[in-house]
């Protein structure tokens, strides 16, 4: 990790939320910043002008001489390092950092890194909420929505950052005291050229780690050769000797740790196959930290779960409706769709639609044909989504989708809103599109 220099000019490329937690900080480090986005009245613009006004703020592009000025960028994770101007800074000998860094040059507690391309979210929450129920002051950070720069005054036991891809590839290294990666799928393919690309983003998490988690369920996971670390695997079948698994003891599934037995996947908090996956991760995390087994199960019994992750939002006359906004890709939408399929049964009806990111849907063909009653497909790549499934019903809107899907439901259906796509067509942000589906809900309850 670079530790700070008063001496150089450090420069913050984008002022969204994370830009501005990262000149809040400079600022009070006694640093020399100033600032640079290519938008001309990015979100946070005049918050900034009126906490720091002697700040110099460079708004509608990315100018060449303003980056060229620069020592550090401290760059936001939603520019891409391959922006042409930026890419011709570094180049040139500027230096790359994030706020992820510039946190872990001042964090003195234990270190949990969370990444994946599905899942990430529940997990991060779950286990802050499993290490807090340890007995350790626990910080949840990172994409989960709390820039870690706006804590990093304050003295935590266990830091657990969830962190996306854009994030990790910020950094050199994370030396991480415990690292997973929870699964890989296509995402983000606007702005990787391949999915090896992805991925190589994401193995960047295990750079320095002492513990390594891996899916075994998801060869991808694992790291390349050479990695020098503890390495512990989970998955949803048979645990090795020393893995984290799930058996079938005296008729029930349980979770255990080799031969070892945990807790019944029944008492989980959370439903569904895919999210029994999620607590044996969590489970291998928290023992890489000692937590104590108790408090594991505790947690893991008591959890609520987040918002907009296959989130039960209301039952009418034996339907369900689930509000599974956060599914921008389509690994998550499988693993919706694996978690809520009955056997033999064809009781969901899907609800999908916007901007695809250039993913390949085939993968959700074989579990939509084989677990859905009918699929209602909206949004900028209607026409790409009904290419795979032609008997899909091609609608305008989120709401005109759903009231179609109210008609068609009878007791023991499920409509799940899982969209397999980003909101920018038609919402701010999936928060946005999830709060629009629980007023549509809301309507018929």
């Amino acid at each position: 990790m670079k530790k700070l220099d008063l001496t150089k000019h450090y420069l913050v490329v984008g002022l969204g939320v994370t830009g501005l937690s990262c000149v809040r900080y400079l600022v009070a480090r006694g640093c020399v910043v100033s600032v640079i986005d290519s938008r001309e009245k990015p979100a946070n613009i005049e918050t900034l002008k009126a906490e720091f006004p002697n700040v110099k703020v460079h708004l509608g592009s990315f100018d060449e001489t303003v980056l060229a000025g620069a020592d550090v960028l401290v760059m936001s994770p939603g520019v891409p390092l391959a922006t042409p101007a930026i890419r011709k800074a570094i180049e040139n000998g500027a230096e790359v950092s994030s706020d992820i860094e510039l946190f872990l040059n001042e964090f003195t507690g234990k270190l949990v890194a969370i990444t994946g391309s599905n899942a990430k979210s529940t997990v991060t929450q779950w286990l802050g909420e499993t290490l807090k129920a340890g007995g350790n002051k626990t910080l949840v950070a990172g994409n989960i929505g709390l820039p870690v720069l706006t804590a990093v005054d304050e003295a935590f036991d266990v830091a657990v950052l969830e962190l996306s891809s854009f994030q990790l590839e910020l950094l050199a290294e994370l030396n991480a005291d415990a690292a997973v990666i929870l699964n890989i799928s296509e995402d983000h393919m606007d702005r990787y050229d391949s999915l090896v690309s992805y991925r190589n983003a994401k193995l960047k998490i295990f750079n320095g780690a002492k513990h390594i988690v891996v899916n075994r369920d998801d060869p991808q996971t694992y790291p390349a050769a050479g990695v020098d670390a503890e390495m512990t695997a989970f998955g949803v079948n048979d645990a090795a000797a020393s893995g984290y698994g799930l058996a079938e003891i005296e008729g029930r599934p349980y979770l255990v740790r080799g031969d070892q037995p945990l807790m019944a996947e029944a008492d989980l908090a959370l439903p569904g196959r895919h999210n029994t996956s999620n607590a044996l991760a969590v489970f291998a995390l928290a023992d890489a930290l000692a937590n104590p087994v108790a408090a594991t199960v505790s947690a893991l019994k008591d959890f609520a779960g987040l918002p907009y992750r296959c989130q039960l939002v209301g039952e009418k006359d034996g339907v369900r409706f689930f509000n599974d906004s956060k599914a921008t890709n389509v690994g998550s939408v499988l693993a919706a769709l694996n978690g809520l399929a009955g056997t033999g049964k064809k009781n969901i009806i899907l609800l999908a639609g916007g901007q695809g990111k250039g993913q390949d849907f085939q993968p959700l063909k074989e579990i939509v044909d084989s677990a859905c009653k009918a699929v209602f497909l909206f949004g900028e790549d209607k026409d790409k989504l009904n290419r795979v499934f032609p008997a899909a019903e091609v609608k305008n809107t989120l709401a005109e989708s759903f009231a179609a899907a109210v008609q068609l439901a009878d007791e023991g259906d499920a409509i799940l809103f899982s969209p397999a796509c980003a909101s920018f067509d038609q919402f701010a942000n999936y928060v946005a599109r999830g709060e629009a589906f629980n007023e549509l809900v809301g309507g018929v309850l």
